[in-house]
């Protein structure tokens, strides 16, 4: 096996990522969500109700602040954020969940609990916290390698 292991680590990995999408697209559809609407909202459910600034989300999403601008404009527009006005302040307004949107991010989590669990079945713990730490590794040995070609 060692001598193709890339071969079977390749379509292996990009069928994972097919599924994965699929499944992340099917859930998301039900909210009328995007990827990036629903990494904010979780982001700002992980905040245990502080919320987040849209610079504060920009930097822990990785994206930039006019892609959140319009998330969160989406957001707001779906019912699942609203912006705390904070005493009448303008800049560094913290977007928090509405009832719905808790209702949506709770969904989300709990969908993904889900497929972790069905994806893992049969592993036990040990192999699973193995299985993340070497793919970790993998990822960021094909993100340096890619670094040292530019």
């Amino acid at each position: 096996m060692q001598g193709n292991r890339f071969e079977v680590f390749s379509p292996a990995v990009i069928q994972l990522a097919k599924t994965v999408q699929y499944l992340k697209s099917r859930k998301l559809a039900e909210h009328k969500l995007k990827g990036t609407n629903a990494m904010c909202l979780c982001r700002i459910k992980d905040s245990k109700g502080v919320g987040l600034s849209a610079t504060e989300l920009a930097k822990t999403c990785e994206i930039d602040k006019a892609q959140v601008s319009r998330c969160m404009a989406e957001l707001t527009d779906l019912g699942y954020v609203y912006r705390n006005d904070m005493e009448g302040r303008r800049y560094k307004l913290k977007y928090l969940l509405t009832e719905k949107g808790k209702a949506v991010a709770e969904d989300l989590d709990n969908s993904s609990d889900e497929v972790q669990a069905m994806l893992l079945k049969g592993v036990s713990a040990a192999d699973a916290d193995q299985f993340y730490k070497t793919l970790s590794c993998v990822c960021n040995n094909f993100i340096e390698y890619l670094n040292e070609e530019k």
